[in-house]
């Protein structure tokens, strides 16, 4: 009772714009940290961490060589990259005139992880032939419906 209020008022102008940037940085700060705890732990390097228990597996492949053996037969070799084994089920090929062939009931290797795998590629020589020396799109279909296409020189 009869006390004068106090606050700002006492302040300088210095300490006023200090006081602001503090309290801005301050709340940029929570609003930061907010949303990296709320985001969703399905970026790279974050399963296992704080994200999800355990880490889902990861399918990857990667192409070594192509070698043609005949017009119709080509041989590949490939690397499993990834953290599971790769069940493949069908491949697709297209020459550079994009021509398509595609073999859906191919009953393809199984590729553990971090090894190399030789696969034959049949085709019937019908939409075109393998030639040395060509460019060839290959794709291959996984069990888990992930698709890897590769653009190759055959050699």
């Amino acid at each position: 009772m009869g006390e004068k209020a106090t606050g700002w008022t006492h302040w300088s102008t210095n300490e006023k714009v200090a006081a602001v940037i503090l309290l801005s940085v301050l709340a940029i700060f929570v609003i930061l940290l907010g949303l990296i705890m709320y985001e969703p732990p399905t970026g790279p390097g974050l399963c296992g961490a704080i994200g999800p228990q355990p880490c889902p597996g990861r399918e990857d492949l990667n192409i070594i060589t192509a070698a043609v053996n005949s017009s119709t037969n080509m041989t590949i070799q490939i690397l499993n990259t990834g953290s599971v084994e790769i069940f493949l089920i069908s491949f697709n090929v297209r020459n550079p005139y994009s021509q398509p062939y595609a073999n859906d009931n191919w009953s393809g290797p199984t590729v553990i992880p971090n090894a190399y795998t030789t696969i034959n590629l049949l085709i019937d020589g019908n939409a075109f032939t393998f030639q040395s020396g060509t460019y060839y799109t290959i794709t291959l279909i996984t069990s888990r419906n992930n698709q890897f296409t590769f653009t190759i020189k055959a050699s």
